[in-house]
């Protein structure tokens, strides 16, 4: 079964800012292999249900919040921007999933003391309808080069 937080996170990896670290829910911890900066962690903030005369719609509404973490506040600023740049006003299918419209609705900022990291937050409303060949694309094995001599 495909939950739309799967195709969620291909698209935001597509964006091309933090690799594949990008986590639902909550980030790594350690040790973990996936452990690096920058990371994304994003969850579904709310829902909003859309219902006809005849019952629910198949049409989805949720906000999502997608948090950036970095050492270097600069660096975690420019990730929201890109990310923001990349999913404001998104109409597209993308992985058998469509989207009717990704809008930005607020972004914060904050310091982990505790992490030492630059928190940037965005918020997103997200309306998409799932089809019934959604499925996220198979991952590419990382670069595993092994340099010998």
């Amino acid at each position: 079964m495909v939950i739309f937080e799967q195709i969620f996170r291909d698209l935001l990896i597509s964006t091309n800012v933090a690799a594949d670290r990008v986590f639902l829910h909550r980030a790594p911890q350690v040790p973990a292999e996936k452990q690096a900066n920058p990371f994304i962690v994003f969850f579904p903030v709310g829902p909003e249900s859309w219902h006809s005369h005849s019952g629910p719609l198949a049409f989805q509404d949720r906000v999502y919040q997608v948090s950036i973490f970095d050492p270097g506040q600069t660096l975690a600023l420019s990730i929201g921007d890109t990310i923001r740049a990349a999913l404001d006003g998104l109409r597209t299918t993308y992985e058998g999933v469509i989207f009717h419209g990704v809008f930005f609705q607020t972004q914060a900022i904050g310091w982990e003391p505790d992490t030492k990291l630059h928190h940037v937050s965005l918020d997103f409303r997200i309306q998409f309808r799932m089809t019934a060949d959604a499925q996220p694309q198979p991952r590419k094995p990382a670069n595993t080069r092994i340099n010998t001599r």
